[in-house]
């Protein structure tokens, strides 16, 4: 469980200056879009919305990988599979959908070694999870 945490939390730090970016954009002015009808600063109010939202994601990974053995269940492998699912995905799916991609082989880089060491860690922690809740329900079981 000590690789799974480690590369989780790697992957975190790793992914600390995209992080750091979104959270920059909310009061960059050159962030705007002028023309929105919303408003040329909504796309700020956004930026910082992402920011939220991916400390709740990255919260809900950490929290559940660092449950103790006994609270290890399938059930809470599944919600870490799915927050980093759904986060990773926010990086990767809009160039194939949308034909959108990062700025910069720099960002490319940082996402792509984020995104790898992170996953790789919620990936061999479903051993961990399924052994844990195996030895809990048989530990239980009368």
């Amino acid at each position: 469980m000590r690789l799974c945490r480690a590369l989780l939390v790697l992957g975190l730090v790793v992914g600390g200056p995209s992080l750091w970016q979104t959270l920059a954009f909310s009061w960059d002015p050159t962030f705007q879009a002028p023309a929105l009808r919303y408003g040329p600063s909504h796309t700020q109010y956004h930026a910082f919305r992402e920011f939220t939202l991916t400390l709740g994601a990255l919260a809900v990974m950490l929290w559940v990988m660092f449950q103790p053995a006994a609270r290890r269940t399938r059930e809470l492998w599944v919600t870490m599979l799915m927050a980093a699912g759904f986060y990773y995905g926010g990086w990767w799916l809009p160039w194939p959908l949308l034909g959108l991609r990062t700025p910069n082989v720099g960002a490319e880089l940082v996402h792509l070694a984020s995104a790898l060491l992170s996953v790789a860690g919620v990936g061999l922690a479903r051993g961990e999870f399924r052994r844990d809740a195996l030895l809990s329900q048989t530990e239980v079981a009368p």
